[in-house]
């Protein structure tokens, strides 16, 4: 597939994501205003967005 989506990070700063690279997406502490993206190997990011969002986003590719 090699598709890439854009999202910010909770600061605002634009980050983009393999979604390839992605093993799951998951509701990160304080709320539903992050989501926690883990990739490979443990590693994961925090994007700004409710775990609907992200999802859906990620999906649309």
């Amino acid at each position: 597939m090699n598709g890439y989506v854009q999202f910010e990070t909770p600061d605002g700063e634009p980050i983009t994501v393999n979604i390839d690279r992605i093993n799951f997406v998951r509701r990160f502490r304080g709320g539903n205003i992050a989501c926690a993206i883990n990739f490979e190997k443990g590693n994961y990011i925090v994007v700004k967005g409710s775990l609907e969002a992200v999802t859906r986003a990620l999906q649309e590719g």
